[in-house]
């Protein structure tokens, strides 16, 4: 399943999906959601940091690219987001 969050790492809808995320899910943080690059103790980060994406196009909307950029983040861009939604049947987004 493919886990889309539109909320900060602090809200109450990143730890209801941090509770219903399985091993093979994969996490995209948009809008809001990519504020987890500057949460460095999310617990997301370490407990899935391998499957966690940062939509790129909202890095830059956030004025967070230097910081994304000096810290080893996966991101992925538009593109990379329709070939996860691609690869993954179900998707559930977190608002």
């Amino acid at each position: 399943m493919l886990h889309i969050l539109t909320k900060a790492p602090d809200s109450d809808a990143a730890r209801q999906m941090q509770q219903a995320i399985a091993d093979d899910d994969a996490i995209v943080l948009i809008e809001a959601g990519v504020q987890a690059a500057l949460h460095t103790q999310w617990d997301g980060w370490a407990l899935y940091e391998s499957r966690v994406y940062l939509l790129a196009e909202d890095i830059t909307a956030w004025g967070l690219d230097e910081f994304v950029d000096s810290r080893e983040f996966a991101t992925i861009d538009m593109q990379g987001f329709i070939g996860l939604t691609e690869q993954h049947t179900q998707t559930v987004t977190w608002y």
